[in-house]
């Protein structure tokens, strides 16, 4: 233990004497009489005692004797009254200070000094405080003198060992004695680190106890006194603040906790001590809770109201609330409640009054919008929805608190009262007033020219920055926030009374106008502008157009925030099939989960922030492609001129873009000819070009809100509108036309309102004080205030389904939400500073760099679409634009502009059509149509019919009055598709196929073999298959060859073989599989070119995998990777096999060796097929056994039919995953089989569906193996099928009889089966045999595919063309034949029922009559004439057992 007994509270380690003496320990305990470290030590050998000390301890206590001997010299001096200062040390440091442990500052020491000298008889006055320092620490070593930190203070002396408790002004009252200034709580603190811990003499005397009881008598008198809150009941948002809080606190109370903190030591008692803000908040928050405690609740302060009403607001938690309560912090969640109530019912008896601290005769603008709070009800109806509204002003005056309603305290409750609105009666519909605008193009606005100006000196200067990778740009909202000059002052925003109806009414809406006129009265207005959503502005305005007052007294306006959104939606639709999904989710700008949400424009920062970018990275590859096309001096000068700009942009002086040199004038005019001149030969080109128009039309449109440009605005809204028409947004195609018409008629119909808002900016809304280019549209504005605010947890959702407490928290919104988010917050010191914009931070400034440097990355990879091509594709999957397609692309704005032009004079400029009528759809087609598919019949007409579970019953309403014959309509598939081979989406029927080879297994007891299969084996790998397999995809494509390469090896190493096959499909543009292919392609394709082993792997990998380039390109890219890599097993063989040859990679020696299989290059389409040869190659050289590994069924059922053929070959097939993986032996399944069934497989197979054929609906793949093993007859016809690739009659008799077996009908005919199956059981179409003529199809596709499948072992199998045998040709894409006659007879696919609204099915307008059918009971019609007066009856040419007279 340390010898002066100091326990550290840090870690400090024991040291032990070294010497007798124990360095100078001894000396200086003798020098300060210190018997405590004596008693231990004196006569004794410090060594032999084994005396330990802390250093830092020991430091401290020796300090004073290692002074330099100038400074002992100096304290040697002679005292000149020796005798005195003796007399003083005896009475005064001994007695005084050491012993009875007092505190004295050496100006009195001095004085005492001095009377010591005088009993002596030397007359002095003074005398020089420092001297008298000196000999006192020369002689007293244990004195310590403390310096405060008030410079008017003298030192305290007093004794080494003095505790911070016991320095705590023990000294006596009296001014004589002692001097009474307290020191700071940073000078206890220094004290207390200073002195060793001590336990001091009682010091404190009855005087000074009674002095603490009377303080604290007269703080409580004094608290008692104060007659707290003075404010009427309910305290509001402006009497809920700091000011409120100081006025509350009595000074006695907060000087006496700023004293006791240690916060002031200033003697003041007339009035609050000056503190510094922070501080202030601090005790103001302590003093509050002293008088709420004091008052025992009765008094309740600013901050118990305000801080409990926020807890609430923010949390909804009433056991957190109630243990800040229980704390005494605020109030308890009852009294939170009544408060809530108070401020309910204060809003019912104030009414509509205006916002407080708004001005009169000042520009004013209302924001009305919904609110859906959306409580948890039992069956989702009687939820809340409501219409909340702001009002805001550019200007604020003074606040005025006088208050004329008074609420009764101590209600809890508040009863619901029903919100009863004066009911709207509806009208006939009135449209826009007729209104003469000239339809001018916007593009010579001054504005518009300065805007576009200044986009493309931004992409220029950011391309110059991406071409040198400098990242200090930042993006297009930063850049402006940075180059503008002047900003707007901040306005005034104000919560206006909540509206208890849903704005979907017209009631609501009617509503909405009347508060928003009486607004308008109260503050002296004649007119009033107010902010709709486009829902809201559509009713609106159809009470406004019929009301004269209603047009004069209130400007309606569409919220732009809403219309940008709407606006990226029309983009969306025009480019996200194009490539613009696929490059946001390669350069992971936009997450998969969250891509439809930004194409649709419903993640609005998001989607703003992903077109800001693809717009910068789509200008820097377009830039590029024109320097590229510069001469070279011309280009080095460009260059070099664009380098100045980023200097100059760069400079201290500042950068402006309205100042254009000439050089770069030139630039911009030469580019600009450039675009057009390629936009006429490149159609992507041109496609592109359009999206940089768009986006920068947007962006205009943006920047026209944050400047509060009103001329800005309505040019990009002209500009805007064509869109909207061109893709069939109709609901703001109508709408914002008659906006655009209204406001640019503003200067006629009111003109002060025209100066306003074109002079002073009042139509957007400024939230910040300091920050430029930062304006909002209003109503975003409200969407995040307002609306934000109702949405928090201690909002009303999920709640209580109390109507009277829902209607508390809506009433009660507007104070509450401004005393959480002002004064609550003002009180904690939460001001939020002003800061610049985010997209000026240094890290967002990376990441959007980064993010337009991954764009131009992931274009490249794709199709770039600056670069020279005659077509116009989707840059993501190659696919080129059928003629509908690029027309209706390139002639968009055209047609949109059209529709607008006679919109705009038909319905407003004039009343030649109603304002109200539907606008005809455009129905502009995109590469997202492109994949939709119509059926028609010889005709042309379109195919209607759909599958329907109750055909029956349809055809026999049908047969009351038209002559059918329903065996003959059997004949008929009955629809665009056969249902019983086909989904009901079109595409191939599945089934499960592995089903087959389990059935086969089954039939096998010794198929599965258990242990390795021997050695000298090759492994033939399905490589699609294991690339597909994958689950981790690498993050690069030279990691994904890696890691392809030792996976291979490691399976050849598991399974002990010396050589490995990688087999791959080929994938011609004209292939049986599309279909299969399309099927697995449903998300789409993506094209690639892989560049670099250090090129990113697409996020999107099944898209990738899609697409039948990419994996060829893959499949090249591997073999040319791996023919670099040493392999890392000697002697191993491995055969690439890749489009349409194969080559063997060898090292032996060290020696990498790289030939070409001549006899493995083949025309292969498929790997199924491809690596049936292989084992035959690796059969003629001599392998012992041949494994082969894939998870398709095709592959096993075609190695069985045709390993006859390779004779004491043992083969094996290893398939399954994980658990299920297994080798099976195929020898022992083909003798368990038979020879001649074993054959049969292949037609088998494909017949009742494989890959590139449908199954048959429902039948799967056990029942028809059952049926055709026990019939030779079906065994040799399915042996036949494929043994040429011309149809078989005769094979085709047998199988279409296996087919009507296979329905459970004995009969041959497929047509007759179909009858009697429907007879029997009409539930669905599906559960039928399909008609003769699809099993014609059918069966050609099955023999088709087995020809090619029995060709395996040929390298050439010279396919003929598929488009005679079940497919066909069309547009270049082979389409699956699914029948060769029309889907119905004509009488019924003419019309099956017609949809008359009106008139008598007599003219020409009704299908039936123009088809010459009578009308039927499905048809529509309402007034009809169009009956036969005979009835026909169905012809049923059958027995009457096989009929169902139920039906």
């Amino acid at each position: 233990m340390c010898v002066f007994r100091d326990v550290k509270r840090q870690l400090d380690k024991l040291v032990q004497s070294e010497t007798e003496n124990a360095g100078l320990l001894r000396e200086a305990a003798e020098m300060k009489s210190d018997e405590s470290i004596l008693t231990h030590i004196r006569g004794k050998d410090c060594i032999a005692i084994e005396v330990r000390y802390h250093k830092s301890c020991y430091r401290d206590y020796t300090r004073f004797l290692s002074k330099t001997q100038r400074d002992r010299a100096r304290y040697s001096t002679v005292l000149q009254y020796p005798r005195g200062y003796k007399a003083f040390c005896k009475t005064v440091i001994e007695d005084r200070l050491i012993e009875k442990q007092e505190i004295l500052r050496v100006t009195r020491l001095v004085q005492l000094f001095c009377k010591a000298i005088k009993e002596e008889g030397y007359d002095i006055r003074s005398y020089r405080s420092d001297l008298l320092k000196r000999f006192l620490q020369r002689d007293y070593p244990q004195l310590l003198f403390h310096k405060p930190v008030r410079r008017n203070l003298s030192e305290m002396v007093f004794c080494e060992g003095l505790s911070a408790t016991d320095f705590m002004e023990p000294m006596s009252t009296s001014s004589t004695e002692t001097e009474r200034d307290s020191d700071s709580a940073e000078e206890i603190g220094k004290l207390s680190r200073d002195t060793a811990p001590y336990t001091p003499h009682e010091v404190y005397s009855s005087d000074r106890k009674s002095t603490l009881f009377s303080a604290g008598i007269i703080v409580q008198q004094v608290m008692q006194a104060i007659s707290g809150m003075t404010m009427p009941w309910p305290p509001l948002s402006t009497d809920l603040n700091i000011d409120a809080a100081d006025t509350m606190v009595p000074v006695e109370l907060y000087n006496l906790i700023a004293w006791c903190t240690g916060a002031s030591d200033e003697p003041v008692f007339d009035k609050k001590v000056q503190l510094p803000e922070d501080t202030n908040r601090r005790l103001l928050s302590i003093c509050q809770d002293i008088v709420y405690l004091a008052s025992s609740g009765k008094k309740p302060t600013p901050k118990s109201l305000a801080l409990g009403l926020t807890v609430r607001h923010l949390t909804g938690s009433s056991q957190l609330l109630d243990i800040l309560s229980r704390l005494g912090h605020c109030i308890s969640t009852s009294s939170t409640i009544g408060f809530e109530t108070a401020l309910a019912e204060y809003q019912l008896a104030t009414g509509t009054d205006i916002p407080k601290c708004m001005s009169k005769q000042h520009p004013t603008v209302l924001v009305w919008d919904n609110i859906d709070f959306g409580e948890e009800t039992l069956s989702g109806r009687g939820t809340t929805h409501h219409t909340n509204g702001i009002m805001v002003q550019s200007k604020m005056k003074s606040e005025d608190h006088r208050r004329t309603v008074f609420i009764r305290k101590g209600v809890r409750t508040l009863q619901p009262q029903k919100s009863v609105l004066d009911l709207y009666i509806h009208t006939k519909r009135q449209g826009a007033q007729e209104l003469n605008v000239p339809l001018l193009e916007y593009d010579t606005v001054p504005s518009m020219e300065l805007a576009q100006k200044t986009d493309t000196i931004y992409v220029l200067l950011k391309y110059s920055c991406h071409a040198v990778s400098d990242t200090s740009l930042p993006g297009w909202t930063g850049y402006n926030c940075s180059t503008q000059t002047c900003s707007l002052p901040k306005s005034a925003l104000y919560y206006l009374p909540v509206v208890e109806a849903s704005p979907t009414e017209m009631t609501t809406v009617n509503t909405i106008l009347t508060r928003s006129v009486e607004i308008a009265d109260r503050l002296e207005l004649e007119s009033i502008v107010t902010v709709y959503d486009q829902a809201i502005y559509a009713k609106a305005q159809q009470i406004r157009w019929k009301d004269q007052n209603l047009m004069q007294r209130f400007i309606p306006r569409l919220g732009e925030f809403h219309t940008a959104m709407s606006f990226m939606a029309v983009i969306g639709k025009r480019f996200k099939e194009a490539g613009l999904q696929d490059m946001l989710i390669e350069s992971n700008v936009v997450a998969v989960g969250s891509i439809n949400g930004v194409i649709s424009g419903h993640h609005y920062n998001r989607s703003i922030r992903a077109h800001k970018l693809l717009f910068e990275a789509m200008h820097i590859l377009r830039l590029r492609s024109f320097l590229q096309s510069l001469p070279e001096q011309q280009h080095t000068r460009y260059i070099s001129a664009m380098e100045d700009l980023v200097r100059e942009y760069k400079s201290e002086a500042g950068f402006s873009s309205n100042s254009v040199s000439d050089i770069l004038s030139d630039i911009l005019s030469c580019y600009d000819r450039y675009v057009h001149e390629m936009n006429s030969v490149n159609p992507t080109f041109g496609l592109w070009r359009l999206y940089i128009e768009m986006v920068q039309l947007l962006l205009s449109f943006i920047r026209a809100t944050r400047d509060s440009d009103w001329s800005l605005h309505l040019a990009t809204v002209r500009r805007m509108l064509p869109w909207y028409f061109a893709y069939d947004r109709q609901n703001y195609a109508r709408y914002l036309s008659a906006y655009w018409v209204e406001m640019t008629n503003l200067p006629k119909t009111h003109p002060h309102c025209y100066e306003e808002v074109t002079a002073k900016g009042n139509w957007t809304v400024q939230r910040k004080d300091v920050n430029r280019f930062s304006s909002i549209a209003c109503d975003q504005a409200i969407e995040q205030t307002c609306n934000r605010d109702s949405k928090t947890k201690g909002g009303i959702t999920g709640i209580t389904l109390n109507r009277g407490a829902v209607q508390r928290w809506i009433l009660s919104h507007p104070e509450r939400s401004a005393i959480t988010t002002r004064q609550c917050e003002m009180m904690a010191g939460m001001q939020h500073e002003e800061r610049g914009h985010k997209e000026l931070d240094a890290t967002r400034i990376a990441k959007d760099n980064a993010a337009v440097t991954s764009l131009v990355s992931a274009v490249e990879s794709m199709i770039n679409p600056f670069l020279p091509r005659e077509d116009l594709v989707c840059i993501s999957s190659g696919v080129v634009a059928t003629k509908t397609v690029r027309d209706d692309i390139q002639s968009a704005c055209d047609k949109g502009e059209t529709a607008l032009k006679n919109f705009i004079q038909d319905r407003v400029q004039s009343s030649k059509t109603d304002f109200f009528s539907p606008i005809k759809s455009l129905k502009l087609t995109t590469f997202g149509d492109q994949m939709k598919k119509s059926s028609k019949t010889k005709d042309g007409n379109q195919v209607i019919l759909k599958n329907d579970r109750r055909l029956f019953a349809r055809l026999l309403v049908i047969s009351q009055s038209r002559s059918v014959n329903l065996k003959e309509i059997l004949t008929y598939s009955l629809g665009n598709i056969s249902s019983p081979l086909a989904s009901t989406d079109g595409s191939l029927a599945k089934t499960n196929k592995a089903a087959l080879l389990a059935c086969l297994e089954s039939k096998s007891k010794d198929c599965h073999v258990n242990k390795t299969v021997g050695d000298n084996g090759a492994l033939l790998i399905d490589g699609m298959a294991l690339i597909r397999s994958l689950k981790n995809i690498p993050d690069t494509f030279g990691e994904l060859a890696d890691d392809l390469l030792q996976l291979i090896i490691k399976m050849g190493r598991k399974f002990s073989c010396p050589r490995v096959d990688f087999v791959i499909d080929r994938y011609p543009a004209v292939s049986i599989k599309n279909a299969e292919r399309s099927r697995r392609a449903v998300a789409g394709q993506q094209l690639l070119q892989i560049y670099s082993i250090k090129q990113k792997t697409p996020s999107q990998w099944t898209k990738f995998l899609a697409s039948g380039e990419n994996k060829e390109a893959l499949t090249d890219f591997l073999f040319e990777t791996w023919r670099t890599v040493p392999l890392q097993a000697a002697g191993k063989d491995i055969f690439v096999a890749h489009r349409n040859v194969c080559h063997q990679l060898t090292l032996k020696d060290g020696i990498m060796s790289v030939k070409e299989v001549e006899s493995l290059t083949c025309d292969h389409e498929e790997a199924d097929t491809r690596l049936l040869l292989h084992a035959k190659h690796a059969w003629s050289e001599f392998y012992d056994k041949i494994i082969i590994q894939s998870p398709d069924t095709d592959v096993a059922i075609i190695s069985l039919s045709i390993m006859a053929k390779l004779p004491s070959a043992k083969m094996y097939f290893l398939t399954g995953t994980k658990d299920r993986q297994r080798i099976l032996d195929l020898q022992a399944i083909g003798s368990a089989l038979g020879p001649s069934l074993t054959e049969a497989l292949i037609g088998l197979h494909t017949f009742t569906g494989c890959d590139s054929t449908s199954s048959f609906y429902g039948k799967g793949k056990k029942k028809p193996l059952n049926i055709v093993s026990g019939n030779a007859e079906y065994i040799s016809a399915f042996v036949a099928l494929g043994r040429q690739f011309e149809m078989d009659s005769t094979t085709f008799v047998t199988i279409e009889r296996f087919v009507c077996e296979l329905y459970g009908e004995k009969v041959s005919d497929v047509n007759l089966a179909r009858y009697n199956r429907f007879c029997v059981q009409a539930s669905s179409e599906q559960a039928l045999p399909p008609t003769k003529d699809a099993l014609t199809e059918h069966f050609k596709r099955a023999n088709y595919q087995a020809a090619i499948h029995r060709r395996a072992l040929d390298p050439f199998i010279n396919a003929p063309s598929p488009d005679r045998f079940g497919w066909i040709v069309k547009d270049g894409d082979l389409i699956i034949s699914w029948m060769t006659k029309d889907p119905a007879p004509q009488q019924i696919l003419g019309s099956l029922h017609c949809g008359c609204k009106s008139g008598t099915c007599t003219g020409g307008r009704c299908s039936c009559h123009k088809a010459d059918l009578a009308c039927t009971d499905l048809c529509k019609c309402v007034h009809c004439d169009n009956v036969r007066l005979t009835e026909d009856s169905v012809s049923c040419e059958s027995d009457s057992e096989d009929s169902d007279p139920d039906i």
